[in-house]
């Protein structure tokens, strides 16, 4: 084996070692929005469970979370999207590059 092709090949080993530490500082990063994120989930669904909501069955429709005391769920409900959002393009991302 060349000099040549000795350093070409440490130079692809080291690419790829940079790649992989990459790969894992954004899982951690991940990680931690993901734990923070079911943290507010915990909490918000928790102050819910104290609230008392007294709404009538006909008004138990689509445009009951318009209602003042609804804002919690409505809160619960995008943080969960966009948590779904970032795990489903982190995952294709991740299949692409495999």
């Amino acid at each position: 084996m060349s000099i040549t092709e000795e350093k070409l090949n440490r130079m692809h080993q080291r690419a790829a070692e940079i790649k992989r530490q990459e790969d894992r500082s954004r899982l951690r990063a991940l990680g931690s929005l993901s734990g923070v994120l079911l943290v507010c989930l915990v909490v918000v669904m928790q102050q819910l469970g104290n609230m008392h909501h007294e709404m009538l069955t006909s008004q138990s429709t689509g445009s009951s979370l318009l209602d003042e005391s609804a804002g919690g769920y409505v809160l619960a409900a995008v943080i969960a999207f966009i948590a779904g959002v970032i795990i489903t393009t982190v995952i294709y991302k991740n299949r692409n590059r495999g």
